[in-house]
Order: structure tokens, then sequence, then C-alpha cells
């Protein structure tokens, strides 16, 4: 099993690594109120399951020093379109969640980008956080 995920590992970070392109983004801004529906936040739920909770646990409390807590991140409140870009591209860079430094991969999500609003709109608003919404555009917006 430890193969297995030393195999993955190792092939995520070719991936990312092969993945190369510009630095251009897009400001997300998190000021529009949007009303997230029981059954949205439900579906990024189970895409959360699917997708993340293997690396950032049910709890959303990760594994410190491995995989960073979204609970309570002051990350994820901080540098929301960071986020949304390691997620939606996958990301090797270094990066401090609540005073811990990580130095993990974070391998591309294969997510849509309709899919990646419901995650992190149920991420945004889960275990404690209350940290807005994203819409499709917003995500849409942040490129390579």
């Amino acid at each position: 099993m430890k193969l297995i995920n030393l195999i993955f590992v190792f092939f995520s970070f070719f991936l990312v690594s092969a993945c190369g392109g510009s630095d251009k983004k897009k400001t997300v801004s998190t000021d529009q109120k949007i009303t997230l529906s029981e059954k949205d936040l439900e579906q990024g739920a189970v895409l959360f399951r699917a997708k993340c909770m293997n690396c950032h646990m049910q709890s959303g409390k990760g594994i410190e020093k491995f995989y960073p807590p979204l609970a309570g991140s002051d990350y994820l409140r901080d540098n929301l379109e960071d986020a949304i870009h390691m997620v939606k591209f996958g990301s090797n860079k270094p990066i401090k969640v609540n005073g811990v430094k990580y130095n993990g991969l974070m391998p591309a999500s294969g997510l849509t980008d309709e899919e990646l609003v419901l995650v992190f709109n149920f991420v945004l608003n889960s275990w404690g956080n209350d940290y807005g919404s994203v819409t499709l555009d917003q995500i849409k917006a942040i490129k390579r």
C-alpha cells in the first residue's frame, strides 16, 4: 500500500512539474452575497469526501506537517485565490497554515469548475469556517 502511495505521489509530482504555463491570475472577490442551498452544500460534501478527505480528513483538520487543515485555516481565509489555483492545477510550493509549514505536493483535483464551486463553498462554510462563497465566474477566472 505504501508503494502505491509513493508511486501516486511521484506521478502527481511529475505531472505538476511537467505542466508549465504563465502565472496569470485574476483576483477573486468574495464580497458577493450568495445564497448557498443545502443541496449544493451536500453535493460539495460528497465531492470533498471523494477527492479531498483522504488528506484533509473528514474533520477538515488535515494531518499536521503533512496535509494542511481546512478547518480554521488562516491560509484559506487569507489566500483564497491561491487555494483555488492549487486545487485546480496542483502545486508543490511551500505554504504556511496557522503557523505550520507544509511542503507537500497538492495534486490537481481533476474537478470541473462547476464541481470546484461546490467543493469550495462546502469547505468555506464547514467546520466553523465562515469564509464566504465563490461563484463559477470566480473559479473560471483562475488561470494557470
